[in-house]
């Protein structure tokens, strides 16, 4: 026991503070309370700098290099085209104007669709039209041309062209005259046969070649078996006729939906490029 220095009453020997008046005993030492910092979020700021940091500099860095890929498309020169086993797309367009002014050398093939567009458009009205592109690049200098055609004539006419091609091989036209809502098969018949010089000129423009012979067998084998479609069942994948010539193929095909049916002409031809560039 000691005795508080202060009100000197008996106090244990190990108190530190007097219970009775409070007062603090000889060798007592407060405790030291750490201040609250005003400025704390400056630590969540600095923090957070020294994780996000690294990533922003490296978004940077790739932003950058997409940017400088980008702008270096206008360098893009097509030269002859040399086989590689694997090749790689460097650059891709979807439009012609981009593919023209992007890509040194391409000035031939915009020329050669332009002129197939002005051809076209004579024969089934501009405004008829819509067209996609889709034009790549490889790393080897070769080039792969996707053009995409949809006509509406009207709500029964409908036509899609379609030509892929590259500098490496002979290429593919595909051709589709849709026939929609028809009552009796007949006015199929009248109506292909009506318009059996526009789809030989339209075929035309794309191939070189006098398609007639093929395009008015196939129709008049469709007008010889209209019966057999009209009283046959016709699944969901309908029935048709084919013809062949060469690199050549035409065929129509017939489908039907409740009572009334639907008529697909369709022709795929070769490209060959020597004569399509």
């Amino acid at each position: 026991m000691k005795k508080c220095t202060k009100c000197h009453k008996n106090i244990p020997s190990d108190a530190k503070v007097c219970p009775y008046c409070g007062t603090p005993q000889p060798g007592y030492q407060p405790m030291k309370r750490t201040p609250k910092r005003k400025n704390a979020f400056l630590y969540y700021i600095l923090i957070a700098v020294l994780l996000f940091f690294p990533m922003g500099i490296s978004y940077f860095f790739a932003f950058n290099t997409l940017s400088n890929t980008e702008t270096s498309a206008t360098k893009t020169t097509l030269k002859t085209y040399q086989e590689a086993k694997n090749e790689t797309f460097v650059y891709e367009y979807n439009s012609l104007a981009d593919f023209s002014k992007n890509v040194k050398g391409s000035k031939k093939y915009a020329q050669k669709i332009k002129q197939i567009e002005t051809s076209l458009n004579e024969i089934v009205g501009s405004k008829n039209v819509k067209t996609n592109y889709t034009f790549q690049v490889t790393a080897n200098s070769n080039v792969y041309v996707d053009a995409n055609y949809i006509i509406s004539l009207d709500q029964q006419n409908k036509m899609n062209i379609s030509y892929q091609y590259d500098l490496s091989k002979e290429s593919d036209l595909t051709y589709n005259y849709y026939l929609k809502e028809i009552n009796q098969l007949d006015e199929a018949v009248q109506t292909l046969q009506e318009n059996e010089e526009k789809i030989q000129n339209i075929l035309y423009i794309f191939n070189g070649k006098d398609n007639k012979k093929l395009i008015s067998k196939t129709i008049d084998d469709f007008k010889t078996k209209e019966a057999e479609f009209t009283t046959g069942v016709l699944s969901h994948y309908g029935q048709g006729i084919h013809n062949s010539s060469e690199d050549d193929k035409s065929s129509i095909r017939v489908f039907k939906s409740k009572e009334k049916y639907r008529v697909q002409f369709s022709y795929n031809s070769k490209l060959k490029m020597k004569n399509f560039l």
